[in-house]
């Protein structure tokens, strides 16, 4: 085989490499709420089934189109909490009391899709379903790298 050959061959093969390694990613990203709509969100927080005590709740509506503060409420004494937020996903972080008495906690990242109107979310930290509520992961429980919803 000639040189010239051998060349066309590894070039035919790099272009069609670099086609399926393109359509790979060609998802996008995944669907994101940029409106400014604000809606109510309410419910009880929970550890392992217990109602908590007190600390705060944060709900971080920002995403890659829409750049805005995050919103706190305080956890009532029998776990309870209300707070406005955006509508879309929310990432949904815990902390003072309810961190401090509970190890771990504080690392928890919960995801609740606000709807317009009046919402319902209970978390029940370091409980069974805890942490599973990514509405950025795939069917099949792998993660998103989030640019173009490439697997990892």
């Amino acid at each position: 085989m000639s040189m010239h050959r051998a060349f066309a061959h590894a070039r035919r093969f790099a272009v069609w490499a670099w086609c399926l390694c393109a359509m790979a990613g060609c998802d996008g990203p995944p669907a994101v709420d940029s409106s400014l709509t604000e809606a109510t969100v309410t419910g009880i927080i929970s550890v392992k089934g217990v109602p908590a005590t007190g600390g705060t709740i944060t709900f971080n509506p920002s995403n890659h189109l829409r750049q805005v503060p995050s919103r706190t409420a305080e956890i009532g004494k029998d776990g309870s909490y209300k707070l406005t937020t955006y509508t879309g996903a929310n990432q949904v972080s815990f902390d003072g009391e309810v961190a401090r008495q509970n190890m771990g906690v504080g690392l928890v990242k919960e995801f609740f899709e606000v709807k317009s109107g009046e919402n319902q979310a209970d978390f029940d930290l370091l409980g069974e379903n805890s942490g599973k509520k990514n509405p950025y992961s795939l069917k099949d429980g792998r993660k998103t790298s989030g640019r173009r919803g490439r697997k990892l």
